[in-house]
């Protein structure tokens, strides 16, 4: 997917960053609900950096649609059931991202075989495993382009909203597990941004 090997590398610091503080912070605090979102977050970096490496592109999509179909509808019931605005956003944004990663389970196929870069072949006695090929597709396909952009543009400006939260929050107070979770939320957004961009 991602033919640039340093590219490769930050999006992996990037997601096992995220991940790894969502798994802290799942341990160290937080109510049920919040721990839960923290360990839906922390399958989503894992897959973020399955996602980037070749090796890793032959695992089976059928449980990742349904990982993340259900963390897309657990985050929008906690949207729903928020009070405040600020308790309501912030949950329905990550359901946005969750189906934004079944979605990309769907598109990420039709994506590299149109882009004429590579596609899928199973091999004998390799069950589970993919070989890339050359293909002859003739582009990524319109409406793949149109979602990828659109969800691009939105992860991106989310995690620079998040990012200026994290500055604003470490000139006025020492850093906490809260602006901690800001940065979190920025990294995320701007790495899911960038592997977007990268089907097209």
């Amino acid at each position: 997917m991602i033919e640039a090997t340093g590219l490769r590398w930050i999006l992996t610091a990037v997601f096992v960053a995220a991940g790894a503080f969502c798994a802290y912070r799942c341990f160290r605090q937080g109510t049920v609900t919040s721990r839960v979102g923290d360990v839906l977050h922390a399958a989503m970096c894992v897959a973020m950096v399955a996602m980037v490496w070749p090796a890793t592109m032959g695992v089976a999509g059928l449980p990742q649609v349904v990982l993340f179909g259900f963390a897309a509808a657990w985050f929008a019931v906690a949207a729903v059931r928020g009070g405040a605005p600020e308790s309501r956003w912030h949950p329905g944004y990550h359901a946005v991202m969750m189906l934004a990663m079944v979605w990309m389970a769907f598109a990420m196929p039709r994506a590299m075989v149109g882009s004429g870069t590579a596609t899928t072949m199973d091999m004998p006695g390799m069950e589970g495993m993919a070989m890339a090929l050359p293909s002859a597709g003739g582009g990524v396909p319109a409406d793949v382009v149109i979602v990828a952009l659109t969800l691009a543009i939105a992860f991106c400006l989310a995690g620079i909203a998040f990012l200026a939260r994290v500055i604003d929050g470490a000139r006025v107070a020492p850093p906490s597990v809260r602006t901690a979770g800001w940065g979190a939320d920025a990294l995320m957004g701007l790495g899911t941004s960038v592997m977007l961009l990268a089907m097209l």
